[in-house]
């Protein structure tokens, strides 16, 4: 797959879909192949114009929109459809300025976009007001091929993800996780803490994720997958503030590595939520809390080792 971040129109032209593709999700994939069924029927290469960062981001910047991917998870994973071109325009308000026929111009214009596929609830432009209908005569008379996806069949139903995103807030991460075919994943940096783990020999890596813009799950106790220096470890994932060692109220994000014993300050740390073991609640001491986190891991190697 190519990535295009500037204007490079493709000589053979392509064939496209727009949209954010957060999580690059079922849904997603299931538009993606029937994109690449039309593009070998034509002759066309396979496209994905998408954006560098979520509209609303843009459009409301002092909105909490939370994402599923960063954009470099998320070319790697539209990489791994097999789709020939990514596009990536920066959304800004000059873009959300243009009207269909000017979008569609500069699409044809700098792309070489010779068959646009949309989803049946997709508006793009400004004119909001715009049918699917008023999309075609538009392409028409412009040269570019407007066509509506017709209704997928994609495992699990609708997928979306605004549904996606809602699950993990959830915490229902392994719902979440068969839309996305494969586990909801953070990355960041190993930061110290309070070190209160150490005292009931459930030492945690404290967590500052590196994008703020990633939705994190409810506060619980989660079994995870853990990725340090290249190596994948087996793990127990808190979110949450805390209630029995901490009377701050402030919100953490720690894992149990098991098997590990490395000193890891400074380092990036990759975590997959694989499922949720229980809500956070406020134990009666640390011998309470050591006997609960000792059922907890032994919960969450029971999931983990078929995964």
């Amino acid at each position: 797959m190519q990535t295009i971040t500037t204007d490079n129109c493709i000589e053979t032209g392509i064939a496209a879909t727009i949209g954010m593709f957060d999580g690059v999700h079922l849904g997603h994939r299931c538009v993606l192949s029937y994109l690449k069924e039309l593009a070998a029927a034509r002759g066309l290469k396979s496209g994905v114009i998408t954006f560098s960062q979520h509209p609303q981001h843009v459009l409301h910047p002092n909105g909490d929109l939370k994402m599923l991917m960063t954009l470099e998870e998320k070319l790697q994973s539209l990489s791994e459809t097999g789709i020939d071109y990514t596009i990536v325009l920066d959304f800004t308000m000059e873009l959300a300025k243009l009207s269909t026929r000017e979008f569609l111009q500069f699409i044809k214009k700098q792309f070489c976009v010779k068959l646009l596929i949309v989803g049946y609830d997709h508006h793009f432009g400004h004119d909001r007001n715009l049918s699917f209908p008023d999309y075609q005569r538009i392409g028409e008379e412009i040269g570019v091929e407007v066509m509506q996806t017709p209704e997928l069949d994609c495992e699990l139903g609708h997928i979306s993800s605004s549904v996606i995103r809602k699950l993990i807030e959830n915490g229902e991460v392994a719902k979440a996780a068969e839309r996305l075919s494969k586990p909801f994943k953070f990355a960041g940096e190993v930061v110290h803490g309070q070190q209160n783990g150490r005292k009931i020999n459930f030492p945690t890596a404290n967590i500052e994720i590196f994008d703020k813009t990633i939705i994190v799950p409810s506060n619980g106790v989660y079994a995870a997958k853990v990725k340090v220096d290249g190596k994948t470890y087996g793990g127990m994932l808190n979110i949450g503030v805390r209630p029995t060692v901490d009377n701050s109220g402030r919100k953490s994000v720690e894992v149990n590595i098991f098997d590990f014993n490395e000193d890891i300050y400074g380092h990036a740390i990759e975590v997959a939520v694989i499922a949720k073991l229980r809500d956070e609640r406020k134990m009666n001491g640390l011998e309470e809390l050591k006997a609960q986190l000792t059922i907890d891991k032994n919960n969450a190697i029971k999931i983990l080792k078929d995964i």
